[in-house]
């Protein structure tokens, strides 16, 4: 296991045992480009090293002949698996020999780096697996060596590696892995280049090193140069806040560092819950407010990165995309490497379709969180006024602004998708995209600075990305006119809200002409599903359009409707204390039960959870309607009653955010009060989402409580101190966590102690799917999620309820 290869010593026949990667790079090193030295430990030193391997491991017990057969779509499975196999390789002792060669070769290398850098990859390139695997910073030492090899080897036995594998059809026979191996320097930038025949070629910068580009973290700084002549056409400031960069020698004794002209401060790698920052020598530093304003890059630095790349583009027939690295060299002046070079196959303009084109010629320009799933295109509209009643929006555009707010639903019905700076997955905006079946990317910095209306934006809300198309003779010419048309004949936000809310709103006197509307909405739960689980699904709605959604849906009921959202559509975006100051309760009444009405009339006889206003902001800590505003709480109760007087008696109450017994008692007396002839199935319910209902629940029944609902959004912030909006603290907001799940488990069994059903609807089940096994197993009574995320959770508990049977059986028959 001592054959390893130097970069300078690749031939074209070991081009199969070396990879792409580490091949193109000697080619490049051949012809005296910049390149660092390196050397290859090749994938038949890999096998053997595992053949060594004494597996305890089930699946690979017969290995080499293991096909590694296991079920990619069981989470739980999967993820214990996989971290059971990179334990056992990083475990065990690389042999002597491997270690003597890699000493030998390090020594070999002639550098002055004190870090070495282990980057895996595939000796068969796969498309769909670029990416996956992550490199390995180490001391350039010789037991930090072996563990940088085996942590670069261990890289293909991740979840989400095995999970690829399997997806793409490789078997793990066909896993080839090449581990490249170089010196590594404290860089003062990086980035990416990227070349196309007949097109001005696009260069990205950005401060430290390029994970901060891999990662999201920053937005780098963006050219469009002339490929001949490297005169820039096109510049864009990126929006650097953060940078990786190598611990320097006294690093640890300094809080303010420099990169390059920017000033720079450590923070705590613990604040990045997302990466593995163990034994690293990487370290995370905020960028001082000069790295906003200013170019990474001088003029005189980046011309000579262009001259660089002409020479490297002079040597191939191909179009092609550099990673580069700018080092201070030891003269003191910076010093271009390119430690990565792919080729790409170049096609005929005329067979390009659009979509090819758009995606070679525009980078992401922005990552954010992927809040609402989907993709659009559209023209964007950027909005920084925070009174929609003041501006103007056309149908059909992609809305950017800083922070998306309830009463800007009018906006959101009418755009194709939506990218917002602030806000997190269980924010009131990414909660209405979802609902809206929008794509939403939001926690996007500087989104309203890099955008400008009139440019035309790709949303994907699956990757969490935001493309720029900018315009293009290319582009076709029929598809430019459509877009112009939409432009021209769209509404604008206010007529079209205006639409939507006659649409859905009936009259007293039409409900009761037209007595076959609620037999025509109510649907079976088994129709088109089979036989119904034993844990009920429910759904978390607020908008009238999402009704159609639900008539084909194996859904139980409605475990949350949320009436604040659904009052912004039924009150014409009035804010309902407005109508409270001017005495307009007739009119608040009259219009609510309206549409609480559709939403009972769609799922009866089957329940449905209205939860009366909670007028907080967003992750707010200030109480509800019931405790400050009575009398508003007190129009509610008349709307209940008035939808259940229209015969929609499956209409149920869960009152938010209760923080004391007393206030729940406070509230249930003024329902008590206001309505004396209740239904005899008419429940009162609360939302357990304050850490003090963990201690008080048995009290909260005893007080009359007929059922608990787990907010999950709110819950989780307030265990772990995270806003549920921050964007720099969204790595660490998790309803998985294990205090979280532990204070769900809690809630479940007292509930089941106390005799009421315990429901959830915060947005963790549909954010992790794979905890709905440990939540019918703790006897959950039902999941409320939302409309787009039913589906799977249907068949998620229909699995989890069959393993419990099925245990179950096994434990009869053993017994």
């Amino acid at each position: 296991m001592t054959n390893l290869y130097r970069l300078d010593k690749i031939q074209p026949s070991d081009r199969d045992a070396v990879g792409e990667k580490a091949f193109y790079l000697s080619c490049l090193l051949a012809q005296n480009h910049p390149v660092v030295p390196g050397f290859v430990v090749p994938a038949q030193t890999f096998w053997q090293f595992l053949e060594s391997i004494d597996w305890l491991e089930p699946l690979l017990a017969d290995w080499p002949h293991s096909s590694l057969h296991l079920n990619v779509d069981e989470p739980r499975q999967l993820q214990s698996i996989a971290r059971s196999i990179r334990r056992q390789i990083l475990a065990v002792k690389l042999p002597d020999s491997l270690l003597c060669s890699l000493e030998s070769a390090v020594s070999q290398l002639n550098s002055n780096s004190k870090t070495l850098i282990f980057r895996p990859s595939l000796t068969s390139w796969h498309p769909k697996t670029a990416g996956i695997l992550d490199s390995h910073a180490v001391p350039a030492q010789a037991e930090a060596m072996g563990t940088g090899l085996k942590r670069a080897w261990a890289e293909l036995f991740r979840a989400r590696s095995l999970f690829y594998w399997q997806r793409c059809g490789l078997g793990i026979q066909q896993i080839n892995p090449a581990v490249l191996v170089q010196p590594i320097e404290g860089a003062i930038a990086a980035g990416e280049i990227k070349t196309e025949a007949g097109a001005a070629w696009e260069i990205q910068a950005t401060c430290g090193l390029g994970m901060s580009l891999a990662t999201g973290a920053s937005i780098p700084d963006y050219y469009q140069v002339h490929p001949e002549t490297g005169a820039v056409k096109f510049q864009r400031l990126g929006y650097k806040t953060l940078a990786y960069n190598l611990k320097a020698g006294d690093s640890e004794l300094k809080e303010q560092l420099q990169i390059g002209n920017f000033a720079a401060w450590k923070i705590p790698n613990s604040a990045f819950q997302n990466f593995d920052f163990a034994d690293s020598c990487l370290e995370v530093l905020a960028l001082a407010e000069a790295a906003q304003s200013e170019y990474v890059l001088e003029e005189s630095q980046l011309q000579k990165l262009i001259e660089l790349t002409q020479k490297v583009v002079a040597e191939f027939d191909s179009d092609l995309i550099l990673n580069w690295t700018m080092n201070r060299a030891e003269s003191g002046e910076p010093q271009f490497y390119f430690n990565r070079l792919r080729v790409l196959k170049r096609e005929k303009a005329a067979q390009k379709s659009i979509e090819t084109i758009a995606q070679a010629r525009t980078p992401a320009i922005l990552r954010g969180l992927a809040a609402a799933s989907g993709k659009a295109e559209a023209i964007a509209q950027v909005i920084t006024n925070s009174h929609p009643e003041n501006a103007q929006f056309l149908a059909g555009g992609i809305l950017v602004a800083r922070t998306i707010e309830p009463h800007w639903l009018p906006w959101l019905k009418v755009a194709a998708g939506v990218v917002a700076e602030e806000g997190g997955m269980t924010g009131h905006g990414a909660i209405l995209a979802r609902e809206l079946g929008i794509p939403a990317v939001v926690g996007v910095a500087g989104a309203t600075r890099t955008i400008a209306s009139g440019d035309s934006v790709l949303v994907d809300g699956d990757s969490g990305e935001v493309f720029a198309t900018a315009p293009d003779s290319a582009i076709d010419t029929a598809e430019s006119s459509r877009l112009e048309e939409t432009a021209n004949n769209a509404d604008t936000y206010s007529e079209a809200a205006k639409m939507s809310i006659a649409n859905h709103q009936f009259s007293a006197s039409d409900r009761s002409s037209n007595p076959g509307l609620k037999s025509r909405l109510v649907q079976s739960p088994e129709s088109a599903w089979g036989a119904p689980t034993a844990t009920r699904l429910l759904v978390n709605v607020s908008q009238t359009s999402s009704i159609e959604r639900l008539k084909n849906l194996p859904i139980d009921g409605i475990g949350l409707l949320r009436s604040e959202l659904m009052a912004l559509e039924a009150l014409d975006c009035q804010n309902p204390k407005v109508l409270l100051q001017n005495g307009r309760q007739s009119e608040f009444v009259s219009r609510m039960a309206d549409c609480l009405s559709l939403f009972a009339a769609a799922v009866s006889p089957r329940p449905i959870f209205y939860r009366s206003l909670d007028l907080r902001e967003s992750g707010a800590i200030d109480s509800f309607s019931c405790t400050f505003e009575p009398e508003l709480f007190d129009w509610e109760v008349c709307v209940l009653q008035k939808v259940c007087e229209w015969g929609h008696t499956n209409v149920n109450l869960i009152l938010p955010f209760v923080r004391s017994v007393d206030e729940f008692v406070y509230c249930r007396e003024r329902v008590e009060k206001n309505w004396k002839n209740r239904p005899a199935q008419f429940q009162i319910w609360m939302m357990a989402e304050v850490p003090s209902v963990l201690f008080l629940l048995p009290d909260y029944v005893k007080a009359g409580v007929q059922g608990i609902s787990i907010g999950t959004n709110d819950l989780t912030q307030f265990l772990l101190g995270i806003h549920r909006n921050s964007e720099q603290l969204a790595g660490g907001f998790s309803g998985r966590d294990r205090a979280v799940m532990k204070a769900i488990e809690q809630l479940i069994q007292q509930a089941k102690a106390a005799g009421i059903p315990c429901s959830i609807c915060g947005d963790a089940t549909a954010l992790y799917p794979e905890i709905v096994e440990s939540l019918v197993r703790w006897g959950i009574s039902s999941i409320s999620v939302n409309v787009d995320a039913a589906e799977q959770t249907c068949w998620a508990i229909a699995r989890a309820e069959k393993r419990l049977l099925l245990e179950a059986a096994r434990s009869i028959v053993n017994n």
